[in-house]
């Protein structure tokens, strides 16, 4: 799961200057309802009340996933004070979100089906847009995605990875010379958060 900080963006006044507001809620135990804010500011430029939504809406997504993960680690350990603190975290920043959409008379992202894929320590959504491996949580492009999901199919049909010149030809990436895993994966997360290579026959398959 990931336990943020979560974003809201939003547009205020400041000094009768429209403003993009981007307040961070951040998990900290010392605070009232385990969470504190830090607002930053930027310059509107072209940015509308929509391009929040968008943003907000990838936040709300991912709060959906955490508080999914939380809840099945809380079910199976009903007494662990930590997984009561991280689900008060998560809900509670959940409501900020909900009184954002609103305020906004806008709609909140229904609730999809979350933890949709699972085995062992990998647990992805629908889509393959976002996964945790251990305790880590990414929220991934649509190539890396699709990456991810090819190889979760690959692992429970019990066969042994894809080459990347594999993935590319089933997924249509670049396919040229310099090619290679890491240019999908360059920030966070890394080829190696995800992926175990095989020097023996250049394969990958996801770590589980």
């Amino acid at each position: 799961m990931f336990l943020g900080p979560y974003n809201l963006w939003d547009i205020i006044t400041v000094d009768e200057i429209p403003t993009l507001e981007i307040t961070a809620i951040i998990f900290n135990l010392d605070e009232k309802l385990n969470h504190y804010f830090q607002h930053s500011h930027l310059p509107l430029k072209d940015n509308s009340i929509e391009y929040c939504k968008n943003e907000n809406d990838k936040q709300v997504e991912l709060l959906y996933f955490s508080i999914s993960k939380v809840q099945l680690f809380f079910k199976g350990n009903p007494d662990s004070t930590k997984r009561k603190n991280q689900i008060e975290y998560l809900s509670n920043t959940l409501d900020h979100f909900v009184t954002w959409y609103d305020n906004n008379k806008l709609i909140i992202p229904k609730k999809a089906p979350e933890l949709k894929w699972n085995k062992g320590i990998f647990f992805a959504n629908q889509d393959f847009s976002i996964i945790t491996i251990k305790d880590e949580t990414y929220s991934l492009r649509p190539n890396q995605s699709k990456v991810v999901g090819l190889l979760f199919k690959n692992l429970t049909d019990e066969l042994d990875g894809l080459s990347y010149w594999e993935l590319a030809r089933e997924l249509d990436l670049t396919n040229n010379y310099n090619s290679k895993l890491s240019n999908y994966f360059k920030d966070s997360p890394r080829v190696g958060d995800l992926f175990n290579h095989s020097r023996r026959n250049g394969k990958y398959t996801l770590k589980t």
